[in-house]
């Protein structure tokens, strides 16, 4: 479950990337309609540093602290606070559970969650804090962090982890972003449609050593080519 929250997330970020780049410009931003245009320009042109400046602050709940774990890894543009393990009472925690595993798997599964869950009590009932207990508690428990990350970041997140080769509940994470925003404005939904996509959809070839097939790897050496080309034209030191 993700919310936004409102109060800390603007509902207009192409406005506020247009604004700040017709101050830049000398340009009138008295007209947001015109400000929207421009902010559309800098997005479409590639200048993203104007993106560095609209943010979304979110909760993000009910995600293993293993996906959560993954999120720490995009560290610039990004803050997060944790829920504490220190002082939350985690006796009955919630837990992932992976779609297709089969019947006896999750018999299996569940039962480790629940002598985890019983364990920890115990533990806690023996006079053992709960910062010292919450060492035998597992990465597929349920984690709550309050997460604000800038336009530019999260299109780097969404595009990195919307991929197919990205693990299923990391996918699942950026699935529920991309609706909820889509649906928080109409400036969010365009951004949401156009850059909240895989990062093959966005340059139009995979990068990845092992390709899922969605797009072509590498263009199939078309893009060594082209940069073979350029690297040979750079032996004319005439700048055009």
């Amino acid at each position: 479950m993700i919310k936004i929250l409102e109060k800390r997330t603007e509902k207009d970020p192409l406005n506020h990337i247009g604004e700040n780049a017709g101050i830049c410009w000398g340009a009138d931003i008295s007209n947001e309609e015109k400000n929207i245009k421009r902010g559309k320009s800098c997005m479409k042109s590639g200048h993203m540093r104007c993106a560095e400046y609209p943010t979304v602050e979110m909760i993000l709940d009910e995600f293993s602290a293993r996906v959560i774990r993954e999120t720490y890894t995009h560290i610039i543009g990004v803050t997060r606070l944790q829920e504490s393990t220190r002082y939350v009472n985690c006796a009955d925690f919630g837990y992932y559970t992976p779609n297709g595993i089969t019947e006896g798997q999750k018999e299996v599964y569940d039962d480790i969650m629940k002598e985890i869950m019983k364990s920890y009590e115990t533990l806690l009932d023996l006079g053992m804090s709960k910062e010292d207990t919450a060492n035998i508690l597992p990465l597929g428990m349920n984690t709550k962090i309050v997460w604000k990350i800038n336009l530019r970041a999260l299109i780097h997140f969404m595009n990195m982890r919307m991929c197919n080769r990205a693990y299923k509940e990391i996918r699942q994470l950026c699935k529920e972003i991309k609706d909820l925003l889509s649906n928080y404005s109409d400036e969010w939904k365009w951004i949401s449609d156009n850059y909240f996509v895989p990062n093959c959809k966005m340059i139009g070839y995979c990068m990845e050593e092992k390709c899922c097939g969605l797009m072509p790897k590498g263009l199939d050496g078309l893009k060594e080519k082209i940069i073979k080309e350029y690297l040979d034209s750079q032996d004319n030191d005439n700048l055009k």
